[in-house]
């Protein structure tokens, strides 16, 4: 077997030039990686010291030697051995190995000749072991980061530093509707969101905006956020995303290599549409609230006013006898109060706090008693028609209740036509039978019904939205111009009453609501309690009268003293107690507001009783509270006199209770 040839005979053979070798020897020791010269057959020529390092062999046993005999123990070139590819290809050729729980990165380049001839090779080996670690350990990372925004159930996305989309988690897909196979891998991150191209915020992130930047985007509604620095979040309305547009909540923070550099961002989304609908109908109904305590309010204070003004004009007209032209104006004022009187009912109906009094009601007399008023509330370019049923059951319901609902059902058909067209209003008796409340899926009694049909020809509705039209707060209409209470209202009403409601409706074909109230048994009214007849209305008892408003407990003592009877007063219910400890003969009836400053009505009352077992008490008031109402029905043990009333009416009343036997 032949030797291996010396240093001196490989010099000879001037493979390197002499005088470049030794400045090769001392330039690629210098070299961390390991690098040898190859002839054509894989022979080492040459080694630096990481070469024998690597090899863990000296130069002497190192040089002369085959490349692969000496690296991987084998007789012939490997599997992919850049050697044989760097022939062929005439290029630099790499191969990855793992040798010895170590990653090896092998290169080989071509040593051409003048000529243009494939001399040799120079073979680097560097250990890319850390290197390895690092990936592995990346995606290791980059593989828990995917799963982890992949299992959580908040929509999130992340981008890297040139705005490409890397996650896309199946929450982003069911928020967005857009998959992750569309938006992985493209820029397009916007599209998800925006009809027209421009930054979501993960976008802004990367691109290291500024606040001033951000502000332009999102209208200053937006903050710092304390997650992470550099993050942001926002509460902004897509009007793209989705059938009808959402809101979203979203947060956007940078992603930092070890350096700080940022590598790209994270944005998450939280879907608060229904928040934001629920906080808006919170508003509306706290505003409704507010106008309804407004309108209660004013309503009781008008009626005190009311009452003195209808009570003395009465008054006046008890003394004026000769002068007739005196007598007219006193009794057109009286008019005019007892006008004012109705619409303070109506304001009251409207904040609920009026006194319900169910009687037995004509509907078709309900419906000609508001023909002129619906009139002017459709306007002139909607025909109005009634057609009723000429012997129409009666019902048993209160007034103002009826009229609410007839109200709201042609408010509604009105703003169904706004560019005019016919409304009708119908009655008619109902027999319903079984069949019928099966057939239309509802659960209510059969038997004798009478119908209120309110029809329009405006845009009508489809099916979801009959579905949701009693619904409080539904509304299709503008913003500021519904409240979305108005149907639920009339739902209510009807369903306390032992009715029900039935609608009509297709797109473009008009609305038809058909309301069935029970028909009262007998068309009679009901047996009511026994009173005592009243012809004189005065007396000489004596009443301890209690109201905190000066004018009315004026116009009451006033009244009272005329007809005959003796008078005690006091302004709340705190005075009242010390007026009864104080009297030393008999009260044998009180007369007292129900809603005053320090003291109401009812405990005044209820603390007096004991002092005076046979006192009697009549409730006055404008309107009432939970006091003396129950479920919205004046409970029939309690004497109640309605404000306004006249001091003719006063003293009846007062007459009528002392003499009743309870």
């Amino acid at each position: 077997m032949a030797e291996k040839p010396t240093h001196e005979e490989i010099n000879q053979k001037e493979i390197l030039p002499k005088a470049s070798l030794a400045q090769w020897q001392t330039t690629f020791d210098a070299i961390n990686d390991a690098i040898c010269l190859l002839d054509m057959n894989g022979k080492i020529l040459r080694c630096n010291k990481a070469m024998e390092s690597l090899l863990k062999k000296s130069s002497e046993e190192i040089i002369g030697g085959i490349c692969w005999e000496l690296v991987h123990g084998t007789d012939k070139p490997i599997k992919g051995c850049p050697i044989v590819r760097m022939k062929k290809t005439l290029c630099r050729e790499t191969l990855i190995l793992e040798v010895d729980d170590k990653w090896l990165n092998v290169a080989v380049d071509p040593v051409i000749d003048e000529t243009g001839n494939l001399t040799s090779a120079v073979h680097i080996i560097s250990d890319i072991t850390r290197r390895k670690q690092a990936e592995e350990a990346l995606r290791e990372s980059e593989e828990r980061l995917a799963r982890a925004v992949e299992g959580i159930s908040i929509p999130t996305f992340l981008i890297d530093s040139n705005h490409i989309v890397t996650h896309w988690n199946k929450a982003c897909e069911n928020l967005t509707g857009i998959s992750a196979a569309e938006i992985l891998g493209t820029r397009k991150a916007w599209s998800a969101f925006y009809a027209e191209e421009r930054p979501v915020m993960a976008d802004l992130i990367v691109d290291e905006a500024s606040e001033k930047e951000i502000a332009k985007y999102y209208e200053g509604k937006y903050n710092k956020s304390i997650l992470a620095e550099g993050a942001y979040e926002c509460e902004a309305f897509f009007p793209d995303l989705g059938e009808k547009g959402k809101w979203l909540f979203f947060t956007a923070a940078p992603l930092r290599d070890q350096q700080g550099k940022i590598v790209g961002a994270i944005e998450t989304f939280q879907d608060i549409t229904e928040r934001r609908s629920m906080e808006k109908q919170l508003r509306q109904s706290q505003k409704m609230e507010a106008i309804v305590a407004l309108a209660g309010g004013i309503a009781h204070d008008f009626n005190n006013l009311l009452t003195v003004i209808i009570g003395n004009t009465q008054l006046a007209l008890m003394n004026v006898i000769k002068d007739e032209f005196l007598r007219k104006k006193i009794e057109e004022t009286k008019k005019a109060g007892e006008r004012a009187a109705s619409l303070t009912r109506q304001l009251l109906a409207f904040s609920r706090k009026q006194i319900i009094k169910p009687l037995v009601l004509d509907l078709n007399e309900e419906i000609n008693e508001m023909e002129k008023m619906l009139k002017r509330t459709i306007g002139e370019d909607i025909e109005f028609l009634t057609v009723l049923e000429p012997e129409l059951w009666k019902v048993y319901a209160d007034s103002g209740q009826i009229n609410q609902i007839i109200m709201n059902l042609v408010v509604n058909a009105r703003d169904a036509m706004p560019q005019g067209g016919k409304l009708t209003i119908e009655t008619a008796n109902a027999d319903l039978d079984e069949n019928y409340f099966s057939e239309h899926g509802i659960k209510e009694t059969p038997g004798h019904y009478v119908m209120l049909a309110v029809s329009d020809t405006g845009s009508g509705m489809d099916k979801e939205t009959r579905e949701h039209i009693f619904e409080p707060f539904f509304t299709t209409k503008e913003v500021g111009k519904g409240t979305g209470l108005g149907l639920s209202t009339v739902y209510g009403i009807v369903k306390q009453n032992n009715g029900f409601i039935w609608v009509y409706s297709e797109p473009g074909k008009g609305t038809t609501f058909k309301v069935y109230l029970p028909k009262m048994k007998g068309d009679e009214e009901p047996e009511e309690k026994e009173q005592t007849p009243v012809d004189e209305p005065g007396g000489s008892e004596t009443v301890l009268i209690v109201e905190d408003d000066d004018s009315l407990r004026n116009l009451a003592q006033k009244a009272l003293d005329q007809h005959g009877y003796r008078t005690l007063v006091a302004e709340n219910g705190e005075e009242a107690l010390k007026v009864g400890k104080e009297r030393e003969g008999p009260i044998h009836l009180l007369l007292t507001d129900v809603v005053m400053p320090k003291m109401g009505g009812k405990e005044a009352a209820d603390r007096l009783q004991p002092l005076y077992p046979q006192m009697k008490v009549i409730y006055m008031s404008g309107y009432t509270d939970n006091a003396i109402i129950h479920h919205g029905v004046l409970t029939s043990e309690l004497n109640f006199l309605e404000k306004p009333f006249t001091p003719e009416g006063l003293a009846r009343k007062v007459r009528e209770v002392l003499k009743s036997e309870n």
